[in-house]
Formats: structure tokens, sequence, C-alpha cells
């Protein structure tokens, strides 16, 4: 059970003998019920955000591409233009323990602490109200499967700044703003053009339909599991 068509296509690549029955499952996500209620206002005050950022939830992984947002705040500072990054999420990676720091520094060297505002680990509510305010979530990853967090942008319809892969296409149906991974002035530019857009603060609530996309997800997971165990499947 593989979470996307991009998925599938590597999977074809590296095993081109594979015989295995192979279903594509996309997940959606449900925002718990009580996290909605922590007020969004108060955690950016809380963590010194002004009222217009982008939303940065990913692990100090190598392929998530943090150092790309660093060389585009560069350019917008270059620029005389005021964006500020609000990353959270784990410093730590075992294959390469120094890559938090190395990134930090060039922060630190190139001036960009008040640009670019690494929060740590944060409650998971924190994170839902952060992403509900947020001018834009921002994923630069080079890889994904199906990106949680652009699932969970999707679910209270925030504005998305991706990463131009096969797989968050697939996932957003061309419904945000793209730019290459290796590409610091586009994502810059939509950075600019985004901030520019933006009009004070916006908290926004789940879209209409979100249980009908949950139900379908659960319909076609269960679908799924009675194929692989022989059972019939009716649609």
């Amino acid at each position: 059970m593989l979470s996307s068509e991009s998925a599938f296509r590597d999977f074809k690549a590296y095993y081109p003998h594979a015989r295995n029955r192979v279903s594509v499952v996309r997940f959606a996500t449900q925002p718990p019920a009580a996290f909605p209620n922590t007020a969004p206002s108060e955690v950016i005050a809380s963590y010194g955000l002004p009222e217009s950022y982008f939303y940065l939830p990913n692990q100090f992984y190598r392929h998530k591409n943090h150092q790309l947002v660093v060389d585009a705040l560069t350019i917008l500072k270059e620029r005389g233009t005021n964006v500020v990054v609000c990353a959270s999420g784990s410093t730590e990676d075992r294959r390469e323990p120094g890559y938090y720091d190395l990134v930090n520094s060039v922060v630190q060297k190139r001036g960009l602490e008040a640009h670019f505002r690494h929060l740590g680990v944060i409650p998971l509510p924190h994170v839902y109200a952060l992403l509900r305010a947020s001018t834009a979530l921002l994923n630069p990853s080079r890889f994904e499967g199906w990106s949680t967090t652009v699932e969970e942008a999707k679910s209270f319809g925030v504005p998305m700044i991706l990463s131009d892969i096969d797989v968050h296409r697939e996932q957003t149906s061309g419904a945000a703003r793209y730019f290459g991974v290796d590409d610091p002035v586009a994502l810059a530019d939509h950075l600019m053009q985004a901030s520019r857009d933006a009009h004070g603060l916006v908290v926004r609530d789940v879209v209409a339909h979100q249980d009908d996309r949950v139900g379908a997800f659960a319909a076609n997971f269960a679908a799924t599991m009675r194929q692989a165990a022989g059972e019939p499947v009716q649609r």
C-alpha cells in the first residue's frame, strides 16, 4: 500500500521485477476537535512572531531543504523585503548530526535571525494554531511520500508554497505556488508576492466537506484491506 502515484512510480522503477499487488491509498487528515480551540493570536504572541509569517513545520533533515529557504531569505533581505519564516521541528538526525548547526551558522553569518525563526519541537495544538494563521504553509522538501503538513494545510484552506516535485503537484492538483528545489530566486519571488497579498491576521477553520475527504480515504483504505484479505470488494 503506497500513499501516492509518485511513490508507485518509484516502486516500479526500483523494483521492476516485483509481482506484488500494489494499491495507492492517499490519506486525508481530520484535525482533532480540541486543537482549533487554541487561540492562534495567543500562540503567535507567545513566540514573538509578527502577524504575517510563513510556516515551515519540517524536521531538520537535509532532504527537507531548509538551506534553500535561508538562501531565499538572503535574497529578500538584499531586496529590502522583510519576510519571516517560522520553522518548527526536531533538530536531531542521527544520519547527519551536525546539519542543524550548519544551517543555523549560515543564518547567523548572514544576519537572518529575525527572518528565520526556529521554535524547536512545539506542542501539536501550537502547530495547528500557527498553521491556521500563517500567510502560507512552506514546504521546500526534495522528497515526500504524501505530505502530512500539506494535508493539514488543505484541511484548513491554508495557501501553500511548495517545492515543484511530482507528489506536491499530485497532492494539490495545481492549487499552490511552486518553485524548483534548487531555485531560491523563485522561492523569494513567491514569498515576496504572498507577503504583499497578505492582509493582517487571518485565522482559518476546517474547510467544508473535509469529513467527506476523510470518509473517502477511510473507504479506500478499508477496501484495500478487504482486497488484501481476499474478500470481494464492492464499489
